[in-house]
């Protein structure tokens, strides 16, 4: 009998992103051996299982208390690039496509976290805190969080030209975190515009920032980094930090 299938071959069976000949001999493979049979299921309960925690009534939920938000609540952001999608009907394609993995979750201090998940052209997927994720066109990102002993939440975006887009804030600062110590989504999804590296950054932190002071940390970092914004570590924003790295195609 042949080797197993790798995990990783199996994840892009999965996906559909197998070439022609390498999926049909992986298909045939899988059809006579049990073992990556039931590793193949599994990834298929593990989908299941991720389109259920989050499925797309939620999403769309999410857009209209967006579009009907009183006044006060974070406005949608449309910045240097940046632009958050609105449309119900456009959203309707983040849940069709499979993840790669279940999504990484990054762990902070006293039970806090930070998530950023990516859906619409590619597979949907979650990406580890530090890696380099590339976008598919028409891909959009949601973030979420964990507040744990935190009080206040911002996100930003930098570029690879070092400009520094604010994605969620209110009024100039931090935005307060929601109630309860479950995950919370911040409102709609982001798409990102433009071509190259775009770092993402949420801050969690027991104060409010200004939005002004941490784009002048982020532009330092950058500076710092040589103007490679795939170079940037910590913005020194005066909280816990973290980032994400995409590559818009």
């Amino acid at each position: 009998m042949s080797a197993h299938l790798s995990e990783w071959t199996l994840r892009r069976l999965h996906t559909g992103e197998l070439p022609g000949k390498e999926s049909q001999h992986a298909r045939a493979h899988v059809s006579a051996c049990e073992e990556c049979q039931g590793v193949l299921k599994g990834l298929e309960t593990n989908q299941a299982r991720f389109e259920a925690e989050i499925p797309f009534e939620r999403f769309e939920a999410g857009v209209e208390r967006a579009l009907n938000k009183p006044k006060g609540q974070p406005s949608r952001p449309l910045l240097n690039g940046v632009l958050v999608a609105v449309a119900a009907s456009v959203l309707l394609v983040v849940m069709v496509r499979p993840m790669l993995s279940q999504p990484p979750t990054n762990r902070l201090k006293g039970g806090a976290s930070a998530e950023l998940r990516i859906g619409g052209g590619g597979p949907q997927r979650g990406i580890l805190p530090g890696d380099t994720e590339e976008l598919e066109p028409n891909e959009r990102v949601r973030l979420a969080y964990v507040p744990g002993p935190y009080r206040y939440v911002l996100a930003v975006s930098v570029d690879d030209t070092g400009e520094v887009s604010e994605l969620y804030a209110q009024a100039g600062m931090s935005l307060p975190v929601e109630a309860g110590q479950g995950r919370h989504w911040l409102p709609d999804s982001v798409t990102f515009t433009g071509k190259g590296h775009e770092r993402v950054v949420m801050v969690l932190s027991d104060r409010p920032l200004e939005v002004e002071a941490v784009r002048a940390s982020a532009r330092r970092a950058w500076e710092q980094a040589g103007g490679k914004v795939e170079a940037m570590t910590t913005l020194g924003s005066g909280g816990e930090e973290t980032h994400w790295l995409l590559l818009k195609p």
